[in-house]
């Protein structure tokens, strides 16, 4: 395996020290303007039920867990080296009560319908096995008028990076409004873009 497959396994599912050293300093600056935009997007509430798929380092949940102090905070993600490092950085909302964080596939995991106000996801779009089987499920679990946003760079600026085809799937601002539209959203459906400090920021918004 070369390097840039080995980066790109490693930015779909860190693991090891290298996951644990490297990817999460990655993680945690490299998508702070993104989580920034995705939260001013999603603008959290005091009793949000909000579920995050794929949160990384945890810093959104933490950031999003600061607000809704009457609502929960969920996370989903199959990395074992990130599920340690979002616990530990959660640690003082998981004893409230208040963020609750599990290891899995979204996919795999069973979720009641109708049951999250929000929902997002930052980075993980390129990874998805099914991307419209994913956006039906999350579709399925939001409540009527719950508000999604996916966050994903800008498929040419992504192109320029040693990225593996092989592991990363790219998208254009049009393949993820058909992704979409494809799950059955028939609402609020758009893409908002911003320049970040290194990167274009793109966040896919859809309401049930």
């Amino acid at each position: 395996m070369n390097f840039k497959e080995f980066f790109s396994k490693q930015a779909e599912k860190p693991s090891g020290i290298f996951g644990r050293v490297v990817m999460s300093h990655i993680f945690e600056k490299g998508n702070a303007d993104l989580n920034s935009f995705m939260k001013e997007l999603l603008s959290p509430e005091e009793t949000d039920h909000i579920l995050e798929i794929g949160f990384g380092t945890g810093r959104l949940i933490s950031d999003m867990a600061a607000i809704t102090k009457r609502g929960i905070i969920e996370g989903v993600d199959f990395s074992e080296t990130m599920v340690s490092v979002a616990r530990k950085k959660n640690r003082k909302y998981m004893e409230k009560g208040r963020v609750r964080i599990r290891r899995g596939s979204f996919e795999e995991i069973p979720y009641s319908e109708n049951s999250f106000d929000k929902i997002c996801s930052a980075n993980t779009i390129y990874f998805w096995p099914d991307p419209v089987d994913i956006a039906k499920k999350i579709l399925k679990i939001m409540k009527p008028g719950g508000k999604l946003v996916i966050g994903f760079g800008d498929r040419e600026q992504l192109r320029e990076k040693p990225l593996s085809s092989k592991v990363f799937r790219l998208y254009s601002i049009n393949d993820v409004k058909n992704i979409l539209k494809e799950s059955g959203f028939t609402s609020g459906i758009d893409v908002i873009s911003k320049q970040g400090k290194s990167f274009i920021l793109n966040c896919a918004v859809a309401v049930k």
